[in-house]
């Protein structure tokens, strides 16, 4: 028989005890720590996409700074700007979705000669007659905090602008 001294102490450690404690602890932070994970390689992943189309634009730039401006040339920096180089065949894009269709080139200044050359990815598809190229995700994090509306698919557009180096 236990006596009420004992009774009182088993039912103290019952109450104070910390056995199964550290398990619901992680069962709270488990959720969070998922999110934040997600969300800080989402944000790694979209500023690494953002830095490789800044620099295809600028390559693509500087190649059409310094040569003439017709048309082949401008297929010719388009390759450069989706694939890195200036023949581009299937699935040899710098990034996932990414082709001639997403490069918007422009000019100022008099046609055979022009002043700047512009090579961008368009912010919407009705400008200058190219696509945006929109980032793609590999969590959604939508669904992790129970808010479908919520997207990172956000469109990338990166500009660079060059003079024209060549005198005709």
């Amino acid at each position: 028989m236990t006596t009420p001294t004992q009774a009182m102490r088993k039912i103290s450690s019952f109450i104070f005890g910390d056995e199964g404690s550290t398990l619901a602890e992680m069962a709270i932070m488990v959720p969070f720590l998922a999110v934040m994970l997600a969300g800080v390689s989402e944000f790694g992943r979209y500023f690494q996409a953002y830095t490789t189309l800044a620099k295809s634009t600028r390559s693509a730039a500087r190649y059409l700074s310094n040569h003439p401006f017709n048309s082949t040339e401008q297929a010719k920096a388009k390759n450069l700007a989706v694939c890195g180089k200036l023949t581009c065949a299937g699935g040899e894009e710098l990034l996932p979705g990414l082709s001639t269709a997403n490069v918007c080139i422009e000019s100022t200044g008099v046609a055979p000669v022009p002043t700047t050359v512009t090579v961008r990815i368009p912010e919407a598809a009705d400008d200058c007659g190219a696509d945006p190229y929109i980032y793609q995700p590999i969590f959604n994090i939508g669904a992790l905090l129970d808010n479908p509306s919520f997207s990172l698919e956000l469109p990338i557009r990166p500009s660079t602008t060059m003079y024209f180096m060549l005198d005709n």
